[in-house]
């Protein structure tokens, strides 16, 4: 899954003073009204660096001969910042603008990280139109064009939703809760328990408005949320769901200093949806639900806690289970997965023996070739597809890092992948890295043999922010100066992604490491009081000339009376490789080729063709899956369903799918009926369309995106578990022993994906894609 690279956003600060007034001869032409657009940062999609773009108003004016400027930008929804504002001094290219900001980037659950800034804005004008460039001193040296029009009018915002009545906060604005809003929570929980359809229909969306707004109270990832997903009707679940989100909120108003205790939380909700779900038993029979009956029995026994921590997967168990599908096949599925386990066999080797599967690599190339041979052993068809190429091939190898004096310790670090090796053990002194080129050019001579501390936040790629290695200007003085290496802070888990050269003959030479951020801060400080810090680094990274081609592996087992049309299981082969690519994604292919297995092994015979993809390059803009649709144009058509997998590892216990396929996943639900005591399978159904134009998203999804744009239906299996997926994506933590604990978990999984693909390409009745997408809307 993809890396969210930073956005930067300015946050202005008064600058400096004006120099004297004979130099701004042509600076008024710059006064006025302006509204202007810049790009404040970058995002990596289908492998390609993009500019995001932000537009905001300046409002420039003269005041005694001098230039001053308000700087505002705009939301999403039209709204101006706070502005902030700086003066103007002339120079040769036309005036400067320059202050202090703050670079925010986004780390795992949401936390955000600052960085102090200096943000540098040239502009000139030419009637109505507004140029010059942006340029973030400190960090970038690389200025991103400005370009504008004058406003005849002071810019107006367009006019709010109102807020929803009742509501502490509008949308501009977020409140504390009121006395009277919480006192309302409070009630809301206790009387749903007594009818909770009624009581989710008339303040369901006024419970979530009011949660989204409020920033005293919060409700986190919840678990036991999802596990409610598999309530038997639509209407069972929003009402169950309205009465969780209730019971929890109302347990933190009354129980302030619990209210950061996730399982207490989990619990008190649990408590209030089994109130609920007694109800509902006895309103309608319909309504029962053989996991809530398992969860109202361990209420009674006084195990509910226990319960509830068994519902996370972990070091859960499996054992050899009849299945009571009236289906052989599928009963031959569930016996064997459930007898004979190897789901966590085939994450041993792709983790351990290979390690991490950087696209060029050769753990990637091995990977693919024991992948493509494993499947064959099984007797199923299997090929390997070109899929695209490195220009640069890339081995990672150990690295370890200490601090020498003032005193010895390790040091916690990571490098990107590609990033240079030291050429052995290199030693020298540790020293502030520069703020602006001017800087770094008159301090050249300073960085020979030193390692040199830049600033920024790490977000795992590159040291200058980038996927593909293009050393800036400051970076490249460094180089010249004969810099050991640069050292950037870093969140722990540390992220360790990528940023791959173009090219054999521009290959990276100055190491990117990225050190634990206390660590980092340590050294800084030291060396602010003046203190000779020695440090060394030992980083075995190796290259080799390219291309370097990478494979899609392709499977088949062949219709007997539908080849043609197919049902896709896929999952990328590819991973990062900081960590061993254990739970991105090893887990998710690991589990796929189990499925196959039990279905070669099974001697399924389904109507239609069941093919695996597993997919190369997907880190890097997906490009295995898009040369895969373009490989297999003419097929896109046929695929009746593509089923990815790529996420936290878990039992599989769900799906979502359109009330039309409701026959089919039927029968997964029975084959997997009492296969398991809590995991289970329930489907959901959704009948709105979905949007595939959304389906690439350059924040998050993966190879499924790329089929939904044919139009290939994608439905989402739901993951039911508490592996804690955003510690380990992309980080050092990656690795086989992450995922151990959830090993019954994915073997279940496997057996979950086997069914769906079985009885999917067994179906007697049409797979119609009729409703899944949204229609295109016509161009004007």
């Amino acid at each position: 899954m993809h890396l969210l690279h930073p956005q930067l956003y300015a946050s202005c600060i008064l600058a400096v003073a004006a120099l004297p007034g004979a130099l701004y001869a042509q600076t008024p032409a710059l006064a006025g009204h302006w509204q202007f657009r810049t790009a404040t940062g970058t995002t990596t999609t289908n492998g390609g660096e993009v500019d995001l773009i932000d537009t905001g108003i300046l409002d420039i004016t003269e005041d005694q001969g001098s230039l001053r400027a308000t700087i505002s930008w705009l939301d999403e929804r039209g709204q101006l910042t706070s502005p902030r504002t700086v003066n103007g001094t002339p120079g040769p290219a036309g005036t400067v603008f320059r202050h202090g900001g703050k670079r925010i980037s986004t780390g795992r659950d949401g936390k955000e990280v600052s960085t102090e800034v200096t943000i540098r804005w040239t502009l000139q004008a030419k009637g109505m139109v507004l140029s010059g460039e942006r340029l973030v001193e400190t960090d970038e040296n690389e200025p991103k064009p400005v370009t504008g029009t004058r406003l005849t009018e002071s810019y107006v915002p367009p006019a709010l939703p109102a807020a929803l009545p009742g509501t502490a906060a509008s949308a501009t604005a977020r409140g504390p809760s009121t006395p009277a809003e919480r006192a309302r929570v409070v009630e809301m929980a206790k009387a749903a328990q007594d009818d909770p359809q009624a009581l989710q229909q008339r303040d369901g969306a006024w419970l979530s408005a009011w949660i989204d707004a409020i920033p005293d109270l919060t409700f986190g990832a919840s678990m036991p949320d999802d596990w409610l997903s598999t309530a038997p009707t639509p209407a069972t679940r929003e009402a169950l769901r309205f009465q969780y989100l209730a019971s929890v909120m109302a347990f933190q108003i009354e129980h302030p200093e619990q209210a950061r205790q996730k399982g207490e939380c989990d619990l008190a909700g649990m408590r209030g949806v089994l109130r609920a779900y007694d109800t509902l038993q006895r309103q309608d029979s319909r309504y029962r639900s053989a996991k809530l009956d398992a969860a109202l029995a361990a209420r009674q026994q006084g195990r509910l806690p226990a319960f509830l921590a068994t519902l996370s997967g972990r070091n859960a168990s499996i054992k050899a289970t009849p299945s009571p599908s009236g289906d052989a096949t599928a009963r031959r599925i569930v016996a064997l997965g459930t007898s004979d386990p190897r789901a966590m066999d085939w994450l041993d080797i792709l983790s351990n023996r290979f390690g991490g599967r950087m696209a060029g690599s050769d753990a990637y190339t091995h990977a693919a070739q024991w992948a493509h041979r494993q499947l064959r052993q099984w007797g199923v068809q299997a090929e390997l597809e070109e899929a695209g190429d490195m220009p640069v091939g890339f081995n990672r190898g150990p690295w370890t890092g200490k601090m020498l004096a003032p005193q010895e310790q390790p040091l916690r670090m990571a490098t990107p992948a590609y990033s240079a090796g030291t050429r052995g053990v290199q030693q020298g002194l540790a020293t502030l890295g520069p703020a602006t080129l001017e800087e770094a050019q008159e301090r050249a001579a300073q960085f020979k043999g030193k390692w040199v501390l830049i600033g920024g936040e790490s977000g795992g790629g590159g040291r200058d922010g980038k996927t593909i290695h293009k050393p800036r200007a400051i970076t490249r003085v460094l180089m010249e100066a004969g810099a050991l290496g640069t050292i950037q802070a870093g969140e722990e888990p540390l992220y360790a992604a990528s940023a791959a050269p173009a090219t054999w003959a521009t290959l990276p030479t100055l190491p990117d490491i990225k050190l634990a951020a206390p660590q980092y801060a340590d050294i800084r400080q030291r060396l602010a009081r003046g203190m000779a810090v020695t440090l060394e680094f030992d980083i075995r990274n190796w290259f080799y000339p390219g291309p370097v081609t990478y494979h899609n592996v392709v499977a088949h087992i062949p219709g007997t009376e539908k080849p043609e049309e197919i049902v896709l299981i896929g999952a990328h082969l590819d991973s990062y490789d900081g960590g061993t690519g254990a739970a991105d994604n090893g887990g998710g292919v690991a589990t796929m080729l189990e499925a196959m297995r039990l279905l070669a092994k099974s001697n399924a015979r389904p109507r239609r063709t069941i093919m695996l993809v597993a997919f190369g390059a997907e880190e890097i803009g997906r490009k295995g899956s898009f040369a895969f649709a373009e490989r297999h144009a003419s097929e896109l058509k046929n695929i009746v369903m593509m089923l990815n997998r790529d996420g936290r590892p878990g039992a599989i216990d769900g799906i979502a799918i359109p009330s039309a396929w409701k026959p089919v996943f039927g029968r997964v639900e029975q084959a997997l009926q009492d296969v398991h005591p809590l995991f289970g399978f329930a489907t959901s159904v959704n009948d709105v369309p979905r949007d595939a134009s959304k389906a690439m998203n350059a924040r998050a999804g993966s190879d499924d995106a790329v089929f939904s744009l044919h139009g290939v239906p994608t439905p989402k299996f739901t993951v039911l578990g508490d592996f804690d997926y955003a510690r380990v994506h992309h980080t050092v933590l990656d690795t086989y022993e992450s995922v151990l604990p959830f090993s019954s978990a994915q073997q279940y999984s496997a057996i979950a994906i086997a069914l769906t693909a079985y009885e999917v390409a067994n179906a007697p009745e049409e797979i119609s894609r009729k409703g899944y997408y949204r229609a295109a809307s016509p161009e004007k």
